[in-house]
């Protein structure tokens, strides 16, 4: 046989080949009509009501599903040939994709969007981008989609986007490698991001902006050049029981929000804080593991207001385990730092009703430090093994009393310029180095604890029972915000001296121990509930 008739029958039998292919790609019900005057450099398919099942398609135009006709891709393959493609469903229109792969040959790049009125459903299937556009993944702009079960990658922007949209549902998702965020929403309400696993983000792993009603639950997300999750004026959002880790920011960062709630994630490590929150107000921040983080574990700055941080766990934090920068109305609780590079709670610049109780600091490099911060209270806090003081007050008001001061360096660092009551009525502060005597045995010693040449505590404490009681006993059981009118007398309702204009809000505690204890404007209720 000759050369010759050995090309003519490879050649033949490739365009048999390629034949097969393309009539199996295009299911003979599948109807294409062209869309006129056609805006964009390629062709659109406006498509009638097809399922594509078990087979393999291969497009070169855009898809357009129009409202009243469905597309459903079913175990099969969809291969973008040409680049800038999309697979558009307009309002009215519905997609469901079940078990599939779309992906594009040679890296072109495609996206697929559903707009406002649409239904979309992807589940089970494989997204693989190209890298190279800015359009994402997957666009949602319709009500009730479902993402679920699928793995998304290498999209030039975000990998999912969602946007002006209600009860969007997107979990159990492998999210990885996009340039953009991996998970973006914007202007969205009940929405749900659960189970996912999202890494190698260009931006941050989760963001999110006005929106409200948002639940982030069970993502494990590593990797992002930026901060882990990201919420910017966002509202009544719950961010519960995620893992983060290698994000170059805050593994949380929320910016200009309202009622957020920070519950029972763990950060193993982070070259940003573990926590970090700016202008932002009634922040719940409980029961996070946070460990190795280059800077702050718990960052509440700038003008943040009204924040409880409560049984959280800091470990090995390469800064400060707590900072309030420019802050006010924070009730920090219950929890546990050790190892701690800096201080384990630092109150600076103007930070305003700061409220310690039963937190524990075991080897930091400080306990309690507060600058030109007004309004400390600090209960019931246990303090050993400080590198370098216990507390530290300087030009600070405040009151600081039943916590047990163990480290045996030099307790107390710079008090200059602070007003600080060092005992109640009754009781003050145990001290290790206090060396004076108790001779009736009542658990306070005989004379006074010289804190500094300015200051002594008149009631220093040598039985730890009261300190260990009281912190065996506290337990918050609930809390919430209420208004407060300011404009009432002192003498009967037990609010502030300072009276204000308008109504504000500060934060009630329910606990086992004490019946009441309210933060923040009514700080002066907590002092009298313990001068008994």
């Amino acid at each position: 046989m000759s050369l010759m008739r050995l090309r003519r029958i490879l050649v033949v039998s490739i365009i048999v080949s390629l034949l097969l292919v393309v009539s199996h790609a295009t299911p003979s019900a599948l109807n294409f009509a062209k869309y006129q005057n056609d805006p964009s450099k390629h062709s659109q398919l406006v498509i009638s009501s097809q399922v594509i099942e078990e087979t393999t398609l291969l497009v070169s135009e855009w898809v357009i599903v129009e409202a009243g006709m469905e597309l459903i891709i079913d175990n099969s393959t969809i291969v973008f040939i040409e680049d800038d493609l999309a697979i558009i469903v307009q309002d009215g229109g519905i997609l469901s994709i079940q078990d599939s792969q779309l992906y594009s040959y040679p890296s072109c790049s495609w996206w697929i969007s559903a707009e406002s009125g649409a239904q979309l459903v992807i589940e089970g299937s494989t997204l693989t981008g190209s890298g190279t556009n800015t359009h994402g993944g997957i666009n949602v702009g319709c009500d009730n989609a479902v993402i679920d079960g699928c793995n998304i990658s290498e999209f030039g922007g975000d990998g999912i986007n969602i946007g002006d949209c209600t009860e969007v549902r997107n979990q159990n998702n492998i999210v990885t490698s996009c340039s953009w965020d991996n998970i973006k929403f914007a202007r969205t309400s009940d929405l749900i991001i659960s189970g996912n696993q999202i890494s190698d983000s260009g931006y941050c792993g989760i963001y999110g902006t006005a929106s409200e009603d948002v639940i982030i639950r069970r993502n494990n997300i590593s990797s992002t050049m930026y901060s882990g999750i990201c919420l910017d004026r966002t509202e009544l959002t719950e961010v519960v029981s995620n893992c983060i880790s290698e994000t170059r920011l805050s593994s949380f960062s929320i910016e200009y929000c309202n009622n957020i709630t920070v519950m029972n994630n763990t950060v193993p490590s982070s070259y940003g804080s573990g926590i970090s929150s700016i202008w932002s107000t009634q922040l719940f921040i409980a029961y996070n593991d946070i460990r190795e983080t280059v800077y702050d574990g718990i960052s509440i700055m700038t003008h943040s207001d009204r924040v409880v941080v409560v049984g959280n766990n800091l470990h090995e934090i390469h800064s400060c385990g707590l900072i309030s920068d420019s802050s006010s109305n924070l009730l920090v609780c219950g929890n546990l730092m050790e190892g701690v590079h800096l201080y384990g709670i630092y109150g600076i610049q103007d930070s305003e009703n700061i409220t310690a109780l039963v937190n524990t600091f075991l080897d930091c490099g400080g306990g309690l430090k507060f600058i030109d911060a007004t309004g400390i209270v600090a209960i019931g806090n246990w303090v050993n093994g400080s590198q370098s003081n216990d507390v530290n007050t300087k030009n600070s008001v405040g009151t600081i009393y039943m916590n047990a001061f163990c480290s045996t360096g030099i307790q107390i660092g710079d008090t200059t310029s602070s007003s600080i009551d060092w005992y109640n009525t009754t009781m003050g502060n145990s001290w290790m180095a206090y060396t004076g005597k108790d001779e009736d045995q009542n658990g306070i010693g005989d004379s006074p604890y010289e804190v500094s040449y300015e200051y002594q505590d008149n009631y220093p404490l040598t039985s730890f029972d009261p300190i260990h009681d009281f912190r065996s006993s506290f337990n918050i059981s609930a809390y919430f915000w209420i208004p407060i009118d300011e404009n009432t007398n002192d003498t009967t309702s037990g609010s502030s001296t300072n009276a204000l204009d308008s109504q504000i809000e500060t934060l009630l505690i329910f606990n086992s121990s004490i019946q009441i204890l309210c933060v923040g404007v009514l700080l002066i209720v907590l002092k009298r509930n313990y001068s008994t």
